[in-house]
């Protein structure tokens, strides 16, 4: 197999199966079906997104761009795959198909009694309502053939479907879409032959599968490369990329710790005209609240009335005072047991999904402030636990939610989505509602703690995971418990510290993605994905796709055809390769971010003689054998990053394919970086255990080792700045986030 770039089939080759097929008097025309809806032809409806409203209710122009899209990139891939020219594979609308050759029908299933392609009814058995399954994005692939014409249909339970049916035909032809853009798709080694006996039927498993962002980055190439991965969830943070994302299918999320701000900001004016303001805000509604017994006017004399000012006891109640501490993602969070304040938070949160800066939300991540204080007045109190709060808030957000959808002011689903995170991890401890939506409504569980050495079902990990299990178990599996709904995984593959460094996840991803279904989890997104320059991580991305579509999927299979396909000249290489990079970066949590809910951070603990460097089980410097809680130490950790180092430069030496070279030469990339990284630690570290012994002139050796790898991650610049800011740095050295650290040892020695 080779990549995209390279042609299939020479010349002679098409010359002889047209001849062959004239002898035979098969038809070799091939014709593309879909319905171009109001935009006339469907090269022109493939393009038309920004001129579709994907939020009226409407499905008539979505389903048209969509399944027109979905034609052309079959016209476009097909035509690579069996090496003919994409002119030789006509596109039509239903008015006016040919009556031999290979016809592929695309639609989605009826709308109003009306299909997306009304030429399904030409196969009534296509055209049935079940067909295809009735979960959003299945699909099913059908042919029909005889002597002179074959049918494929493509039929999705949507229009998402549809799309999917179509990457999903092209797999079976032998395409794979492992990474970015050309470089990184496969074709099948040559021409191929187009089936006449498909029935395949797909249906997802993750129900959401994709990225949580709450930043604008990425690009077309990537975005295309999460809709033939059949990924599903992004950010509605660009009015321009909007359009896109929706055409590919994207379900488009909203909200961090910011709610409270936007929805509650204490200090925002005051949107009524309250009955003791001297008159001054007359021209506003009026006052839908009782006047609060602790109002005392315009307290900061600037004419205006706040949020604060007008309704004090909205706010949390801290160390015997209401406080307006609410600054951006941080402070006091609001009095949760307030009937009106949660009635005015979700007002002002259903607005800004209707014409406000959520307008285009299909999932809201509903938190409260990072690490804020909660309210401390009995009502409070007698609500609960902190789980039980934040659980109550959602409930009547969703139901303000619902409310203005029957009003016809809202014409979309929107879900909501509150943490298990932090202070809220537990399970609630009181009955949620009985009309409580677990549909529209599930919980987002954040294991921010977790090592990467253990999965998250593995009972060795009794260190770090294990508190992390009992409380994943106590949401889904408990008999006792009170939550019954699904829930999002929300996972930090690369979090912020590890700075898009060249981890290898496919021992976690393999095993806790089944695991997580089998609880009953049914949605998963990660933080920070990177955009570009994946290198080494495009074999994370491609098989998180592929377990997120189907948990039951052939993992190793996968991994093998991975290496097999994508390195054809130096396969076994790099699998050895991948193994060596995944052992020395298994240990990157407690190394590079943290680990436990303490938390514990190597890179916190190297300038105090007084606290233990290696203080955990899990990363210690030499090796140890243990039965539980043992992971890669420093010292395996620097000679797996040798092995990989010699077997990356063999591949590059031995490879023959100028494709599959380049593909190298990204990885060596990203693994330098990592490398540089490992080692920039691990000198530092020995630097740090010399320093404390009061051994300087080692001391000093070492910390010179470190400075050749600091002057090496000064220049990785593009490799760190591949997705959000909170990931993305000046350079590889301001990555390391040990600089204090660094200079701590650079004055001394």
């Amino acid at each position: 197999m080779h990549s995209i770039t390279k042609k299939n089939g020479s010349g002679e080759q098409l010359k002889q199966k047209k001849a062959t097929d004239a002898a035979s008097g098969t038809d070799s025309r091939i014709t593309i079906v879909a319905c171009p809806g109001p935009f006339g032809t469907l090269e022109q409806a493939a393009v038309a997104e920004k001129r579709v409203d994907w939020w009226d209710g409407d499905l008539t122009d979505d389903n048209a761009c969509t399944e027109s899209f979905a034609a052309l990139e079959l016209r476009h891939f097909l035509a690579r795959c069996l090496g003919r020219p994409e002119t030789e594979i006509h596109l039509a609308t239903p008015d006016a198909i040919p009556d031999k050759g290979d016809v592929f029908l695309i639609g989605s299933a009826l709308i109003d009694g009306t299909p997306s392609n009304p030429r399904m009814a030409s196969c009534p058995e296509a055209a049935d309502r079940e067909f295809t399954p009735s979960t959003s994005e299945s699909f099913r692939i059908r042919t029909f053939a005889n002597d002179d014409q074959t049918i494929t249909v493509i039929k999705g339970s949507d229009r998402i479907g549809a799309l999917y049916g179509v990457y999903a035909y092209l797999e079976v032809l032998g395409m794979r879409f492992f990474g970015l853009g050309d470089q990184d798709t496969v074709l099948p080694d040559g021409p191929v032959v187009l089936p006449r006996d498909i029935d395949l039927t797909q249906e997802p498993h993750y129900l959401t599968r994709g990225y949580w962002v709450f930043e604008d980055f990425g690009d077309e190439t990537f975005f295309l490369w999460m809709a033939r991965n059949r990924m599903n969830l992004w950010g509605a943070l660009s009015e321009q990329k909007t359009p896109l994302l929706k055409k590919l299918g994207m379900k488009l999320a909203v909200g961090q710790h910011d709610t409270l701000r936007l929805c509650l900001d204490p200090k925002r004016e005051y949107p009524y005209n309250h009955p003791k303001f001297d008159g001054r805000d007359t021209s506003k509604p009026a006052d839908p609240y009782a006047v609060s017994p602790d109002y005392a006017g315009d307290t900061d004399g600037d004419g205006k009335l706040s949020y604060f000012e007008a309704h004090p006891e909205w706010y949390g109640l801290r160390d015997g005072k209401r406080s307006d501490n609410l600054v951006e993602l941080f402070g006091d969070n609001y009095c949760t047991s307030n009937a009106d304040a949660t009635r005015e938070l979700a007002k002002n949160l259903v607005q800004l999904c209707i014409d406000g800066q959520w307008k285009h939300a299909d999932l809201i991540n509903f938190f409260m402030l990072d690490g804020g204080k909660w309210c401390e007045c009995d009502a409070c109190q007698q609500q609960g636990s902190y789980t039980d709060r934040i659980l109550a808030i959602a409930h009547a957000m969703n139901i303000a939610i619902q409310e203005a959808q029957q009003q016809g002011q809202l014409h979309r689903a929107i879900q909501i989505a509150p943490p298990a995170y932090w202070e809220t991890l537990s399970p609630p401890t009181k009955p949620l509602p009985a009309d409580f939506d677990y549909d529209n409504c599930f919980v987002t569980f954040f294991p921010i703690e977790r090592c990467f050495v253990h999965a998250m079902a593995d009972s060795t990990c009794t260190e770090v995971n294990q508190r992390l299990r009992e409380n994943l178990e106590g949401w889904t599996t408990d008999g006792t418990r009170h939550y019954k709904g699904s829930m999002l995984i929300g996972e930090y593959y690369n979090v912020s510290s590890l700075a898009a460094l060249p981890v290898l996840l496919t021992r976690i991803i393999t095993a806790d993605l089944p695991w997580y279904y089998k609880l009953g989890n049914r949605h998963f997104h990660y933080m920070h994905v990177m955009t570009k320059l994946w290198g080494t991580w495009r074999l994370n991305q491609y098989l998180l796709g592929r377990l997120l579509w189907n948990t039951q999927a052939d993992a190793s299979a996968i991994i093998d055809e991975y290496f097999t396909r994508f390195y054809p000249t130096t396969s076994e290489r790099m699998r050895d390769f991948y193994r060596e990079l995944e052992y020395a970066t298994a240990n990157i949590k407690p190394l590079k971010h943290f680990i436990k809910d303490e938390p514990y951070a190597l890179r916190r603990r190297l300038t105090d003689p007084n606290v233990t460097m290696f203080a955990h089980e899990h990363l210690q410097y030499a090796p140890s054998e243990r039965d539980v809680n043992d992971g890669p130490s420093m010292v395996e950790i620097v000679a797996a990053i040798a092995r990989a180092r010699r077997l990356i430069d063999e591949a590059l030496l031995e490879c023959s394919d100028p494709t599959e070279c380049s593909r190298l030469t990204e990885d060596e990339r990203r693994f330098a970086y990592g490398e540089a990284m490992l080692l920039f630690y691990y000198d530092l570290v020995r630097t740090a255990i010399f320093h404390h012994r009061g051994d300087k002139q080692q001391a000093s050796r070492e910390f010179a080792a470190a400075s050749r790898q600091a002057a090496i991650l000064e220049k990785v610049v593009d490799f760190v700045q591949v997705c959000s800011s909170h990931c993305s740095f000046e350079n590889g050295f301001h990555a390391s986030q040990a600089l204090d650290a660094y200079n701590f040892f650079k004055e001394k020695y």
